[in-house]
């Protein structure tokens, strides 16, 4: 199952550009040790969220990640780049780091990335784990039959707060494309009948927050 490693961090006030260097960099040394699909997202509406930076690193499985983890931890250069990012001139705050194992659902779509991500953080209500996959899915098949792509369910880990959350996230090829998503979601009745076991009493899920990211080219 993918693993996914995710950063956020907050740019400083006149310090973007220096941020998304940082970034640019941080890039190629977790590629040289194995880290994948890095990308860079910057939080659009997204609630107190909003502007941060969140950095993500895939990889094949939990081992991949600790034997990624551990030719990192020897490299000096990791080091250097710490010492940058903690120091007093450092272009970003460090807020949170966490692990995500994806969840497979069993089902097929379109993977291919795009530039605009939509995601969903929930709390499983006790009792309802399978019921909250059954939604997942059904989430899924509304948001890819009208323009997603790579929809993904994630539990988080070593995650603060966020331990054992969920979080769907999907993809579009621009805001406007994502806003016509929430037209249908407000006109569907296929996307009524969602709404109606999220936010019944017996809903499967808690919902915590959610956001709209923007993908930063590195």
């Amino acid at each position: 199952m993918t693993v996914i490693q995710t950063t956020v961090t907050r740019p400083k006030p006149g310090r973007r550009h220096d941020a998304v260097a940082i970034a640019v960099e941080a890039a190629k040394l977790l590629e040289r040790h194995g880290g994948e699909n890095n990308r860079l997202l910057l939080a659009q509406p997204a609630g107190e969220a909003t502007g941060g930076h969140v950095f993500i690193s895939e990889f094949e499985s939990g081992e991949a990640w600790g034997a990624f983890t551990d030719s990192l931890f020897q490299d000096q250069e990791l080091e250097t780049l710490l010492e940058r990012v903690y120091g007093d001139d450092s272009p970003v705050v460090m807020e949170s780091m966490s692990i995500g194992t994806e969840i497979p659902l069993g089902r097929s779509g379109p993977s291919n990335r795009q530039p605009v991500v939509e995601a969903y953080i929930s709390r499983v209500v006790p009792g309802q784990f399978a019921a909250s996959l059954e939604l997942a899915s059904a989430v899924f098949d509304f948001v890819e039959a009208n323009g997603a792509t790579a929809c993904r369910l994630v539990r988080l880990s070593s995650a603060g707060m966020l331990t054992d959350c969920l979080v769907a996230s999907w993809e579009f090829e621009s805001v406007r494309a994502l806003g016509k998503l929430g037209d249908a979601f407000g006109t569907d009745p296929a996307a009524q009948n969602i709404m109606e076991t999220l936010n019944g009493a017996t809903g499967p899920i808690t919902p915590v927050s959610s956001g709209i990211y923007v993908e930063i080219p590195l």
